[in-house]
C-alpha cells in the first residue's frame, strides 16, 4: 500500500488539532475532563484509522 505526502500530512494535522484541543481543555477544567476527551479521541482516531486503512486495502486489491 502507497501512502502519499497528503494522507501523512492529514494525520499529522489531525493529531496536531487532537492534541491542542486536549491540551486546552484540561487547562480550562480539571485533568480528568482533558484526560477522558483525550481518550474519546483516540478511541475515534483509533476508528477512522482502521476504516481508511480498510478503504484502501479494497483499493489495493481492486487494482490487481
Amino acid at each position: 500500500m502507497k501512502i502519499n505526502e497528503a494522507a501523512v500530512f492529514r494525520w499529522v494535522v489531525i493529531f496536531g488539532v487532537a492534541g491542542a484541543a486536549v491540551i486546552a481543555v484540561t487547562l480550562l477544567t480539571r485533568p480528568l475532563i482533558g484526560a477522558l476527551l483525550g481518550l474519546a479521541l483516540v478511541i475515534a482516531g483509533c476508528i477512522y484509522g482502521y476504516r481508511w486503512a480498510a478503504q484502501k486495502r479494497r483499493e489495493v486489491s481492486s487494482e490487481k
